[in-house]
């Protein structure tokens, strides 16, 4: 699943860019066709405006590249002599300088603000779903909760790209995923191992091979648990503590009517 997720991330953004690229060139094209009525300073407002537009509906380095790709048709087709990559005016040079250093701060900027209008969809749409998990979790019979059904209405809920919940015992790390197939119908407090004497040593505990996973502790009065793994491009590392915290809190009550 992490194979296909990043290779299609990879693939968007060269669309990306062989669009915008694209774009650059063909209002490069259409500027030209109408001469004289096109100056210099008309070609870079209409470069930044498609910059500007690189930036909002894709990432910073598609704006990065689209920038370039923009600054050398600036540079060919608009600055003299015309034709080449050289520049022979000093004050040339300071127009070339100048439209890059604007179409670099306006990509960061545009980038950066639909990047924070996205991290502000995601918060807002994290608190809605932590509430449904909330009820969810307590309102489940305990016979009928395990760390597998755990996990897997996690991964349902926040709409993850992977979710996992890992304990140790029985001398090491086993991991419940909420992408199996079926969960594991074992009550949970059969499964669960308290970690004392055994180092906390992540890396024992990653088997997914997966870039960008999150580990988050599940405690219960300072005491760790279990430790929830999740990977998602969207969830704020806030909620994902609220997440683990709310599943503590529900284990505890499971640990302490058991003793």
């Amino acid at each position: 699943m992490s194979f296909t997720i990043r290779h299609r991330a990879a693939l968007i953004g060269v669309a990306e860019i062989v669009l915008f690229s694209g774009a650059i060139l063909f209002i490069t094209k259409l500027l030209l066709h109408f001469g004289t009525l096109a100056n210099t300073s008309t070609a870079a407002f209409s470069f930044l405006i498609i910059v500007l537009l690189s930036a909002f509906f894709g990432n910073l380095p598609v704006a990065i590249v689209t920038s370039l790709t923009a600054t050398l048709c600036f540079d060919y087709f608009y600055l003299p002599p015309v034709g080449t990559f050289t520049i022979t005016a000093f004050s040339d040079w300071i127009s070339l300088v100048a439209f890059l250093l604007a179409s670099v701060i306006i990509s960061r900027l545009t980038a950066a603000a639909a990047e924070h209008k996205v991290q502000a969809g995601a918060l807002q749409k994290a608190l809605v779903h932590l509430k449904e998990f909330g009820e969810w979790l307590l309102s489940l019979p305990q016979e009928e909760l395990t760390l597998s059904s755990i996990a897997e209405k996690t991964l349902y809920t926040f709409s993850l790209e992977y979710c996992s919940i890992h304990v140790y015992g029985e001398g090491k790390w086993r991991h419940y995923t909420g992408s199996a197939a079926t969960a594991v119908p074992v009550p949970i407090e059969s499964r669960l191992k308290f970690i004392q004497d055994h180092p906390t040593d992540l890396m024992e505990m990653v088997d997914e091979n997966m870039r960008g996973v999150r580990y988050m502790p599940i405690t219960m009065e300072k005491e760790t648990l279990a430790f929830l793994v999740v990977k998602s491009r969207t969830l704020p590392s806030d909620a994902l503590g609220t997440i683990a915290s709310m599943i503590g809190v529900r284990l505890g009550k499971i640990i302490n009517a058991g003793r």
